[in-house]
């Protein structure tokens, strides 16, 4: 039998604010964290709001990070490294540890398409009284190599990785993912394996990353992630529901064998399994006590989503999509943070907005509503089909099978 995985710690830095306790008082509220759009480069009519960081909270994350590493760094690799300060204060390895192996696994978004803020300084620091000089453009780019308008990025696929590895000191077992469900999937199932076949003591899966770019928001647009109908409201499971809306923001957690931690209630990853589709995924043959489900936030596609999400026969499904928006660098861990709290204050939180459900299921509505639960199911799904599930216990001795 293979050990259990128990989720020790866990931060955030996301559009509902600074750690976990602002995260789970919006669900509770069923408060919704998204603005109006608000970028210093690019304006749009017809994709108007975002899931966006507020400055309070990146200056906080700031100082979870040295000055001289600042430089290398994307907003959300700050964000990222905070998150990750935040899930082992509270797993209780803040403090150097040296007798745990750390094994590090992070999911980066953000860093697919060049940086316009890039190009515009570039050509605003090549102005001449209001008029671009050539000249000096192309001595930059040719002679002083500054930068390569072809190549320029807003970051490396492992700048996350290597950032928070010199951040916190680390030494040891780490991978650099993509973003999304997959990615997502791929770090959780590689630091459980770790953890079970005795290779590292703790695992940090974190997942970082912002659609917060013009060209981001045209290829979700195109996907058809988000809508470009100037909706301001994203409304899953909701018949008033027009599109998704895009967001931003980490999220990290800390596993642990259960073994290795006090006795007393644990959340903990009993299974995950994947699939293509998602009405192909392998779903558990008992009722589950609570599912959340991310959804998409148009009413047709979630009317769809729900006769999958009813095979899962469970007793309350809630969703945290509303408060953050759509989080394409870590929906899974953000999810797999929902339930867990969940799972802790015995209290399902409500689907922000919802007031007319798509399907007759057991969606919770308007406030919290006070369960008795153990067993959790956890369904992603990524825009390309692909869609994994988590199944969560929680008590204070797991004895089921960690695969």
């Amino acid at each position: 039998m293979k050990q259990a995985v128990a989720i020790a710690g866990a931060g955030c830095v996301l559009p509902s604010g600074w750690g976990v306790e602002s995260f789970w008082a919006a669900a509770n509220e069923g408060r919704s964290a998204i603005t109006a759009l608000n970028a210093r480069r690019f304006s749009s009519e017809r994709v108007v709001a975002f899931g966006q960081i507020q400055d309070q909270d990146h200056q906080r994350s700031r100082q979870d990070l040295a000055q001289n590493l600042q430089r290398y760094c994307t907003p959300a690799v700050i964000w990222g490294v905070s998150a990750v300060r935040q899930a082992l204060e509270e797993a209780g390895l803040a403090d150097e540890q040296p007798n745990v192996r750390f094994g590090l696994y992070c999911c980066q978004g953000g860093y697919t398409h060049p940086s316009l803020d890039s190009y515009a300084e570039l050509l605003l620091g090549c102005r001449q009284d209001g008029v671009a000089d050539m000249a000096a453009f192309a001595k930059r780019i040719l002679q002083d190599r500054a930068q390569d308008p072809f190549l320029v990025l807003k970051g490396l696929s492992n700048c996350l990785l290597g950032v928070t590895s010199l951040a916190l000191k680390l030494v040891g077992e780490c991978n650099a993912y993509m973003q999304g469900v997959a990615g997502n999937l791929a770090a959780l199932r590689e630091a459980t394996a770790a953890l079970q076949d005795g290779r590292i003591d703790a695992a940090i899966v974190v997942g970082a990353g912002s659609e917060l770019d013009a060209l981001a928001l045209s290829g979700l647009v195109q996907a058809g992630v988000i809508s470009a109908n100037g909706s301001n409201a994203l409304l899953p499971f909701d018949l008033r529901g027009t599109g998704g809306i895009a967001g931003e923001g980490a999220a990290a957690l800390v596993l642990r064998r259960r073994e290795d931690l006090p006795a007393g209630p644990q959340a903990c990853l009993a299974d995950m399994t994947a699939h293509a589709t998602l009405d192909r995924l392998s779903l558990p043959d008992s009722p589950t006590d609570l599912l959340v489900c991310s959804g998409t936030g148009d009413a047709h596609k979630d009317r769809g989503l729900c006769q999958t999400l009813a095979l899962a026969r469970a007793s309350h499904i809630t969703s945290g999509l509303a408060i953050n928006g759509i989080l394409s660098a870590a929906p899974s861990l953000v999810d797999l943070m929902l339930a867990r709290c969940a799972l802790q204050a015995q209290s399902v939180p409500p689907i922000g907005g919802l007031q007319q459900p798509v399907a007759n299921l057991p969606f919770i509505q308007g406030a919290p509503h006070a369960a008795s639960l153990e067993h959790c199911l956890v369904l992603n799904r990524d825009d390309n089909g692909f869609s994994a599930a988590y199944q969560v216990f929680y008590s204070a001795k797991v004895t089921q099978d960690c695969r």
